[in-house]
């Protein structure tokens, strides 16, 4: 029985790992705006049917994006120039009938899905620092790392008992995430239990070639 168990797992696991092959995160494009560095991004397929069946049944997703800004120094020593910091909560809100999108910045309330997947999932002229921290004689790059946790719950029986269909709804208090909730995660056959469901943390990240910024223009390196 243990065996056949430890099978389906397996199985599982790579459906996983064969579903998240298919993702990408792409840098469109590196502009100098207002003499600010800025960068225009998306992140393809980010809420796929599980995670939106997940916000109707009241579960809270998070996506945060990871933007670094990096100098080419060598073959293997790159400097850190600047870092910056996207993250935004989603759920559904049963009395409006809407979803709702939270981040630093803003609030919003919408109907469509397309819109939840457009929001969270594009960015546009995002500032990432002042041009003038830049040396034109340098090269730089950027990644961007995304990391979307489709689940952000502390209890694990209400997970359980909602999985198996003992339970129609959750009963939430409190949809922030906490040092607590962090610490579960890390648990490793909690994790792996989530990831298996298609609730684990999901991250994908992408990177930009190198470039080099001279008389407010950005000029790409060649391939």
């Amino acid at each position: 029985m243990r065996k056949y168990f430890l099978t389906i797992l397996l199985v599982l696991f790579f459906i996983r790992i064969d579903e998240a092959a298919g993702k990408r995160l792409v840098i469109d494009s590196v502009t100098v705006n207002s003499e600010r560095l800025c960068i225009d991004f998306h992140a393809d397929d980010l809420l796929d049917e599980k995670v939106i069946e997940g916000l109707q049944r009241g579960l809270t997703s998070t996506v945060e994006y990871q933007i670094e800004l990096w100098e080419k120094r060598g073959k293997l020593i790159n400097h850190l120039v600047g870092q910056r910091s996207i993250r935004m909560k989603v759920f559904y809100d049963p009395w409006e009938h809407k979803y709702v999108i939270m981040s630093a910045d803003e609030k919003r309330l919408t109907s469509s899905i397309e819109t939840v997947r457009q929001k969270c999932s594009t960015m546009e002229n995002f500032e990432l620092l002042p041009i003038d921290q830049l040396n034109s004689r340098h090269r730089y790059y950027i990644e961007v790392k995304m990391i979307l946790r489709p689940l952000s719950l502390e209890n694990y029986q209400e997970i359980k008992h909602w999985l198996s269909g003992k339970a129609k709804e959750f009963k939430l208090n409190d949809l922030d995430d906490t040092q607590k909730q962090e610490q579960q995660f890390k648990r490793s056959l909690f994790r792996l239990f989530l990831a298996l469901t298609g609730f684990g943390d999901r991250v994908i990240s992408g990177r930009s070639p190198y470039f080099v910024v001279e008389d407010r223009t950005i000029h790409w390196e060649k391939q």
